[in-house]
């Protein structure tokens, strides 16, 4: 984007330098400005050349352009700086969540099994047939059944009003 950028305004400058080489006996002209504000008499200003009025116009342009684009950019930062925070928290309770659901599971942290040191404890402990290590029987877990939805909702009302019927 900074690539960009810079050459983008390359290219402007670039295009206004070319401008005012091809045209220099217009440019180079000097010319005084006059100004009136109806509150004090006419001032004049000293003579300038005609591309020295021109950049100074070009960059309080931009300069104002710029005065008028920060408060918006402001809020958009501080509304990003909300948002990233709400996605962290957000994330963080996901987090905390599946850790709740491995340990319901079974499969949480609180079940380590400590890797066993000398061969003779590895030799030690034989699997009793039949017994099965990752099933919990100590806990029942209920089965959820989730139907398809259909497209239509009306589809879906007359099939719930047909199996009440039923």
């Amino acid at each position: 984007m900074r690539k960009a950028t810079l050459i983008i305004w390359v290219i402007i400058f670039g295009i206004l330098a070319l401008v005012i080489f091809q045209n220099q006996d217009f440019f180079m002209k000097n010319q005084s400005l006059r100004i009136n504000l109806g509150i004090i008499d006419e001032y004049n200003t000293p003579e300038i050349p005609i591309a020295i009025l021109l950049l100074f116009f070009f960059l309080s342009g931009i300069v104002i352009a710029y005065l008028f684009n920060i408060a918006p950019r402001y809020k958009a930062n501080r509304t990003n700086k909300k948002l990233n925070a709400a996605v962290a928290a957000h994330n963080n309770e996901v987090t905390e969540l599946k850790r709740e659901l491995n340990t319901l599971k079974g499969e949480g942290d609180t079940e380590q099994v400590q890797p066993a040191d000398s061969p003779a404890e590895i030799a030690g402990t034989q699997k009793e047939p039949g017994i099965n290590a990752t099933e919990d029987s100590g806990e029942e877990t209920a089965k959820i059944e989730v139907k398809k939805q259909t497209a239509n909702p009306t589809d879906a009302s007359k099939k719930l009003s047909n199996e009440k019927t039923t």
